[in-house]
């Protein structure tokens, strides 16, 4: 318990950048984004995951929501933020998310929605998959790593919350991983 409590305090105790110190780190590269999923269409809930290659059953990208996503993409490129890989939940509005920004993505189960799992191992498997992620450097240390994710698993994993669509950068550490700070869309436009 001891190792779990030394990695939420060192990412809830990071003092936070501002967005013009964030992107400049960002171009430097070596981080792990977690970006919420862009803005949903909320008069839609999840109702149906039986099958979950049919975005009929699920809270879907509004118009705004698919927006901001190519928003993000525009402004990695605008600002030559290098990406060396984007790990997306299989839920539509996550790999969706990444589609409109970057075009290509991987699904990564362990970033399964946390509220639908009841079984409490596969919980703690989970938040302790999403912990890893966020520690665990790109290869290229010049690129960063996008996981598009969902925001109770990021308040699980390292007590931190956003809101749709914002990212939260973090950079590894022994302690655990480390909140730089966050970004919304608009902090990435000219």
């Amino acid at each position: 318990m001891t190792g779990l409590f030394m990695m939420l305090a060192s990412a809830a105790s990071a003092e936070s950048l501002e967005p013009p110190v964030l992107i400049e780190r960002l171009q430097a590269g070596g981080l792990v984004v977690f970006w919420r999923h862009a803005a949903t269409d909320r008069s839609h809930d999840d109702y149906d995951l039986s099958d979950m290659d049919d975005c009929a059953g699920q809270r879907n990208l509004s118009t705004q929501g698919r927006e901001q996503a190519r928003q993000v993409g525009e402004g990695f490129e605008r600002h030559s933020i290098a990406v060396e890989q984007i790990l997306s939940s299989e839920f539509c509005r996550n790999w969706e998310t990444a589609h409109y920004a970057f075009g290509e993505y991987d699904i990564r189960f362990e970033l399964y929605n946390l509220p639908i799992i009841r079984d409490e191992e596969r919980r703690d498997d989970l938040i302790e998959g999403l912990r890893r992620h966020l520690n665990t450097p790109p290869e290229d240390l010049q690129k960063n790593i996008v996981v598009v994710g969902h925001d109770l698993n990021l308040r699980h994993a390292v007590d931190v919350e956003i809101e749709e669509a914002e990212m939260a950068i973090f950079e590894s550490h022994p302690d655990g991983p480390r909140l730089l700070g966050t970004l919304k869309p608009d902090d990435l436009g000219d």
